[in-house]
C-alpha cells in the first residue's frame, strides 16, 4: 500500500460512523438499508460516509435488484483492526 491508501484507512478508522460501518460490514456483506439502524445513525449521514469508504477503495457495492449491498473491498482494514483489538 502506498502512503495516501494508509492515510485513508487510519481516516476511516478515526471518525466514529466510518469506524461503525466497517465494524459492521467485517461481519459479512449488508444492505444499506440495513446499515443506519445498525450503527444508530440516520440514512443520510449513512450514505455520506459509504459513499466516501467507496471513495477511498475501502468498500465495495454490489447491486441486487433494487438493493445495494455493501462489503468490504481492502482486506487490510481486518489486517489492522485484528491486531488494534488483541
Amino acid at each position: 500500500m502506498n502512503e495516501k491508501e494508509n492515510i485513508q484507512l487510519f481516516k476511516a478508522l478515526s471518525e466514529e460512523t466510518r469506524y461503525k460501518i466497517i465494524k459492521v460490514l467485517l461481519e459479512g456483506e449488508r444492505c444499506a438499508c440495513e446499515i443506519p439502524d445498525l450503527i444508530g445513525k440516520t440514512q443520510s449521514n449513512t450514505s455520506m460516509h459509504l459513499a466516501k469508504l467507496q471513495d477511498w477503495g475501502i468498500i465495495k457495492v454490489r447491486k441486487d435488484g433494487k438493493m445495494r449491498l455493501y462489503s468490504i473491498d481492502n482486506e487490510k482494514i481486518r489486517e489492522i483492526l485484528k491486531i488494534v483489538e488483541e
